[in-house]
This record gives structure tokens, C-alpha cells and sequence, in this order.
């Protein structure tokens, strides 16, 4: 588990000295509620510039990187779509932890 420090003014100290653990819990899951639904659509938006990729080619991108064209756009194009996989995945795993979080 990770240790999170954080640093206020005093006058916010006093404002919310006293305020339980459950608040706290409550507002990162506000967070992750937040992030949970940013994330979702931005993995939507990857996902519809792959299935352009998808579309143009007829082939999935692992097809794909197995037969790029030996041509400076297909080059080009391969390095886009391996930028969009790779993204589309990290955000794939981060939804999952932010579901875990938020109880979805």
C-alpha cells in the first residue's frame, strides 16, 4: 500500500481537521468515479481510430505488424497503430483498477 502526504495551507487544517477516514475514502472514489468515465471515453476514441486502421487494412493489428507493407506510409501506419494498441491497453488496465476502486 502507498503512503499519500499532503501539504495545506492552516487554514484549510482547520477547516477540515476532525473530518473522518470515510470522507476521505468517499472523495477518491469521487475521483476514480471521474477518471473512470474520462478514461472510458477516451479508450472509445482509440478504439474507433483502430477500427479505421482495421478497416483500411482488413486485418487486425497483430495480423498486421506480421506483414506491414514495405512502403513508407504502411511504415508510417504501423507505427500509429502500435502507438494506438498500446495506449487502448494501458487505459484498458487503468478502467479495471478504477473499477475495482469505485465498486463497478
Amino acid at each position: 500500500m502507498t503512503e499519500v502526504t499532503i501539504k495545506i495551507p492552516e487554514d484549510i487544517k482547520d477547516i477540515i481537521d476532525g473530518i473522518t477516514e470515510p470522507l476521505y475514502v468517499e472523495a477518491l472514489r469521487e475521483i476514480a468515479r471521474k477518471r473512470f468515465a474520462y478514461n472510458k471515453k477516451k479508450l472509445k476514441d482509440y478504439r474507433k481510430k483502430i477500427a479505421i486502421f482495421e478497416a483500411k487494412y482488413g486485418k487486425s493489428y497483430d495480423e498486421f505488424s506480421q506483414t506491414v507493407p514495405d512502403t513508407v506510409k504502411g511504415h508510417d501506419d504501423w507505427i500509429e497503430w502500435s502507438y494506438l494498441v498500446k495506449v487502448a491497453n494501458e487505459l484498458s488496465a487503468k478502467i479495471e483498477k478504477l473499477r475495482l476502486l469505485i465498486g463497478k
